[in-house]
């Protein structure tokens, strides 16, 4: 059984077809990120295969049953974005809203808002929330029922980087316990983190790939004397393997050793901080859709 199932799926709005005879499998405990610019149908996608809108044309089934059949909604969930929270109830309004029509007990809300983190403003009105916060209420509902297929669009969006990484984490953890996941970002260096299967949208169609034939380890060094450094670097090592990134040294490890890198680095200078990124979405990107 697939835990998403979508066949020759269709969408126009008047005469722009946003979405055209698309079609897409998501196997049990997989980890799926959708990509594109704005515009492209990512929502227009996510609002289909939960049946929040109409279609021309195609086939959804979720867990091996049609979209239409409210069964699937005790084991899937989607996170939508905040437009459907209320401003005059709080948090804790929400969650125990939807654990009533989920028919759940008291403690799968307290679960929840442990593992999210959010008792500081639980009982807090909506209407007093950032965007952060709304996002963080709105993971937390879309948690609560512990889903078997979970979807969710943006997930990222107005968080802090302390509560993205625990998002995250988050994630590969229901990952672990066999959750699959399928969510859209415009956060790539995380979409990076999580998953190498990406389903990229353009001009109404998909494109899925395993990207990870683009990700490379790219390191970023703080260090005392920038300008010097990087030109330190530059005439050791050839290519762009070491550029400059904002206040930092970004250097990309495909061609030269790391070792070499802060062996270099500390006959010049010296590091105070150092960090890991991969990369490999946002590369696959920029050639699918330019700068």
């Amino acid at each position: 059984m697939l835990a998403l199932s979508v066949k020759d799926l269709s969408k126009s709005y008047g005469k722009h077809q946003v979405l055209d005879n698309v079609s897409l499998e998501i196997k049990p405990g997989e980890l799926v990120a959708l990509v594109g610019p704005n515009g492209s149908g990512k929502t227009t996608f996510l609002n289909a295969i939960a049946n929040v809108i109409n279609v021309d044309s195609g086939k959804v089934e979720i867990l091996g049953k049609p979209n239409t059949d409210v069964a699937i909604y005790h084991k899937y969930s989607y996170m939508i974005d905040n437009t459907v929270l209320y401003t005059y109830l709080t948090g804790l309004d929400h969650l125990k809203f939807v654990s009533e029509t989920r028919k759940l007990n008291k403690e799968a809300v307290r679960k929840a808002v442990d593992t999210v983190g959010i008792k500081r403003f639980i009982t807090k009105k909506v209407k007093e929330y950032s965007l952060g916060m709304k996002q963080q209420l709105l993971f937390a509902m879309a948690i609560l029922n512990e889903p078997e297929f979970l979807v969710l669009d943006e997930p990222f969006n107005g968080l802090d980087p302390t509560t993205i990484i625990k998002v995250r984490k988050i994630l590969m953890d229901l990952r672990k316990r066999g959750t699959t996941v399928f969510l859209s970002s415009h956060n790539l260096a995380e979409v990076d983190q999580m998953t190498s299967h990406i389903v990229f949208v353009k001009d109404g169609k998909f494109i899925e790939e395993d990207i990870s034939q683009y990700q490379e380890d790219v390191y970023f060094f703080k260090v005392k004397n920038l300008e010097n450094t990087i030109q330190q670097l530059q005439a050791n090592f050839a290519g762009n393997s070491v550029s400059q990134n904002d206040k930092e040294i970004a250097v990309r490890t495909k061609d030269i050793g790391l070792n070499q890198v802060i062996e270099r680095i500390h006959q010049v200078d010296e590091i105070l901080g150092m960090r890991k990124e991969i990369i490999g979405a946002e590369k696959r990107y920029v050639s699918l859709y330019g700068e």
